[in-house]
């Protein structure tokens, strides 16, 4: 086992799937008691990042934030899948920062913000080509459980469509 600082980038830059394990609960986090105090935290942070000012030789040492524990378990390479893990723990979390970063894209391809909309889309979605046509869901880089799956599919589309069609289940 590893420890050490990683940042959000890192966690979801790789063609890599972290796969929520039928052990967790499912997706519980509500809007008072969660989403508004992550929400005033990431707000804050843009806005210290906004307000920092270069030195004099332009310069500028960026901020970091903690956003809490995260614990993921590698998992078996399996032929024609990608590497994946289990998130143990910080799902909570990692599912609601995919949908802030999927809101994120929609109001860049809104506002026509093509290069910012890409940009969200490396940290929501792994490599087409590094997904084989059998395992579909390997597009995500984050998997929730099967009763999150809909709603989790629905907050990720990138246009008003409804939920995509549905991906054929493929426990492992």
């Amino acid at each position: 086992m590893k420890a050490g600082d990683v940042t959000l980038g890192h966690v979801f830059a790789a063609d890599h799937h972290l796969v929520v394990p039928l052990f967790q609960r499912p997706y519980v986090w509500s809007q008072d008691a969660n989403w508004e105090p992550l929400w005033t935290d990431v707000r804050t942070a843009a806005e210290e990042v906004e307000a920092e000012v270069f030195d004099e030789h332009g310069r500028h040492d960026p901020r970091t934030y903690f956003l809490g524990a995260v614990v993921i378990q590698s998992r078996r390479h399996l032929p024609r899948r990608l590497s994946s893990s289990n998130v143990i723990d910080g799902q909570q979390r990692l599912t609601t920062l995919q949908v802030l970063l999927a809101a994120s894209r929609r109001v860049a391809l809104r506002i026509d913000a093509a290069t910012s909309a890409g940009l969200f889309s490396t940290l929501l979605e792994n490599k087409r080509e590094a997904i084989h046509p059998d395992h579909q869901e390997d597009l995500h880089k984050l998997w929730p459980l099967p009763q999150d799956n809909g709603a989790f599919r629905w907050a990720l589309r990138e246009d008003g469509s409804s939920v995509p069609p549905p991906l054929r289940d493929t426990s492992w």
